[in-house]
């Protein structure tokens, strides 16, 4: 029977806290436990449910990567006025 399953540990119990906190640091290496991504462990024999749990965190990931591109050009912007305005300041002093 080992042969086949290993044995539950304590990080393999954790919950998976994607649902409780959606916006936490950390989600990127997040996997699941062993026993999840055994052949039949899903709901059904079709992998459907794996797939939209792929599907799922793909989605997710692009969607954070998608805030991480727009604030770069926000902060890329920030610069380019700080930077402007000091040299308009420079006028003055």
């Amino acid at each position: 029977m080992l042969a086949t399953y290993k044995v539950i540990s304590a990080s393999d119990l954790l919950v998976n806290k994607d649902m409780t906190e959606e916006n936490r640091f950390g989600q990127g290496t997040d996997s699941l436990a062993w026993f999840w991504r055994m052949e039949g462990a899903g709901v059904d024999s079709s992998g459907t449910w794996m797939e939209e749990f792929y599907r799922i965190k793909w989605l997710k990931t692009k969607a954070r990567y998608c805030r991480w591109e727009e604030e770069l050009e926000l902060v890329r912007h920030e610069i380019y006025w700080v930077v402007k305005w000091f040299q308009g300041q420079e006028m003055e002093w």
